[in-house]
Order: C-alpha cells, then structure tokens, then sequence
C-alpha cells in the first residue's frame, strides 16, 4: 500500500469520524451518503476501546483522539493517584492537571513511547464504577500546531444522562 493511499484512508476517515455522531449503534455520514452500523461490545472486567479517530499522518504520526472504558471501583482521586505513579514508571512529565469535580479529572503529560516523543491531553470521567478516559495524543512536534483542535475534540465529549 503506498504512504499517499494510507494518508487519504486515514484523512478521509478521520473527516467522518470527526464530523459526524453516532446514533442508536449506528454512525451515520449523510455528507458522504453512508452509514454503517457501530461495533457495539459491552464492558467487562477489562478496558474496551470504543473509539479512535485520526488526523492524518504527518511526521510520521498520525495524531490520533480515542476513548476508553476502564473498570474501576475507587474514585476519581484514586485513579488520578494511580495514573501518576504509572507516568513516573514510565518517566512521563507531567505538564498540568485539574481535578474539576469528583468525577472528573483533566491531565496533560508528556514522554517518550517506543522512540517517539509524545504529548497527550485527557479527561477521565468516573460514572458507574467505569472510567471513560478520553485521551489525544499527537509527537511533541506536532502540539503546538493541533493542540487546539485536539483539546477541544476531547473537551467535547459527554456522558449520556
């Protein structure tokens, strides 16, 4: 497959990701005159990925924005406790965090994962003993061109009431 194929699959899914909610197990793009139907699975005793979207690749890396579903039966501040000493572990450096409310925590850090200087932004929201941790991450050389647009794609997710 050639790098321009894989960048114009990666933009091109990456516009429908990001441009386009989903409904009822489906996500629907009427712009480009499609749907197709979500893989739905359920939370158990392990994390579920749910989501990923991708910006197109460039230097290397595809910036990228995902959420999680984590088990966890402590509270926010226990979680927050657990994901710093997993950054120290990791040498991660810790740029800025801010405990909003009870449930939830925002975390920006930054490090290096396998050979690559990374930055990542991420909000954990606790509801129902699960942590929906929504994270961007992007190379330390792309931040500060796509911060915003990636901050402001984790700002805007919600919980369902």
């Amino acid at each position: 497959m050639s790098k321009n194929f894989a960048r114009w699959t990666c933009g091109v899914a990456t516009v429908l990701l990001l441009n386009s909610p989903l409904l009822a197990g489906t996500a629907d793009f009427p712009q480009y005159g499609f749907q197709i139907d979500t893989l739905d699975s359920t939370v158990g005793s392990s994390p579920t990925q749910a989501v990923m979207m991708f910006l197109p690749v460039s230097d290397g890396f595809a910036p990228n924005v995902n959420v999680q579903i984590q088990p966890f039966s402590g509270s926010l501040k226990d979680y927050a406790a657990l994901s710093k000493k997993q950054f120290d572990e990791m040498k991660f450096k810790l740029v800025s965090e801010q405990q909003k409310s009870d449930s939830e925590w925002v975390v920006e850090y930054s490090g290096a994962m396998q050979s690559l200087q990374l930055h990542w932004y991420a909000r954990a929201l606790l509801s129902n003993q699960k942590v929906y941790l929504v994270t961007a991450t992007a190379r330390d050389s792309q931040w500060a061109k796509i911060a915003d647009q990636l901050k402001k794609n984790v700002e805007s997710f919600k919980l369902k009431p």
